[in-house]
């Protein structure tokens, strides 16, 4: 259960980054939630972010692994991670118990190459407990920021909100996908989505990013409450129009650009 985005981020020049955005609940049936469940992951040293649906326990471990892989992984010489994650995963799951093994998708998002010259690419691997089998489907970059990928129990409600963002002037750009995806967990259209949203990104350059993100004028990191002043270092932050946000302040940071609600 979740409600999950992939998108990527276009300008001028081709595709300039791609974010994996995703909501904080974890589901027990239909009475018993926990708000601060972390969804989405990025390496700290390579261009790689993660995020997972459905169900929640081989994820929530396999991921982690599978980042401190990536991380100590060395580089071919085309600029691809040198660890296959496709295997990776199948190799993690191979003596998963089977009494355990339900529906879990996972979206994996790396760049290959640095700048102008990096190529981005987005996996999604998902396992069917009704067929025992899991598929891969790489999905194309497009010419215009656009969404491309939702999907968990939250899906229908998400993309109800977006085609809203999409009929305003904010329309084919990530500002949008992220308000209409923050809409639609506030929105309680979904019983299993809620909670503070989650992002990780990529840029041209540099490693995978673990955004700060500020809820409801309070400030979350991976999903948990950040109580006090406690501010992670070297992190951006954003609010739910997407603007970028001092941490400290939990205000559109100066000179920033003022995005415009709906």
């Amino acid at each position: 259960m979740t409600s999950i985005v992939a998108w990527a981020g276009v300008d001028t020049r081709g595709v300039s980054s791609v974010y994996i955005g995703s909501d904080s609940r974890i589901s027990w049936g239909a009475r018993h939630t926990w708000d601060q469940g972390r969804k989405v992951f990025a390496c700290a040293s390579k261009p790689s972010i993660f995020g997972y649906w459905g169900d929640v326990l081989f994820p929530a471990l396999a991921i982690p692994v599978l980042v401190d892989r990536i991380d100590k992984a060395g580089i071919s010489p085309s600029g691809e991670t040198v660890i296959n994650v496709e295997q990776a995963v199948r190799s993690l799951w191979r003596d998963y118990p089977s009494k355990e093994r339900r529906d879990v998708g996972i979206i994996h998002a790396a760049r290959h190459g640095d700048g102008m010259l990096g190529k981005f690419a987005i996996s999604i691997l998902t396992y069917a407990a009704s067929s025992r089998t899991w598929k891969t489907t790489q999905v194309n970059m497009p010419h215009s920021s656009s969404l491309l990928r939702v999907a968990g129990s939250g899906a229908a409600a998400v993309r109800a909100t977006h085609d809203l963002w999409q009929a305003s002037s904010a329309r084919n750009t990530s500002r949008a996908i992220f308000s209409a995806f923050c809409e639609a967990l506030r929105s309680g259209n979904d019983a299993h989505s809620g909670g503070p949203p989650q992002l990780v990104g990529i840029y041209r350059i540099g490693a995978g990013r673990m955004y700060g993100v500020v809820h409801n004028g309070q400030r979350y990191f991976a999903g948990s409450h950040l109580p006090g002043n406690e501010i992670p270092e070297g992190i951006e932050w954003r609010n739910e129009l997407f603007e970028r946000i001092d941490g400290h302040k939990k205000q559109r940071l100066v000179g920033g650009q003022r995005h415009s609600p709906r």
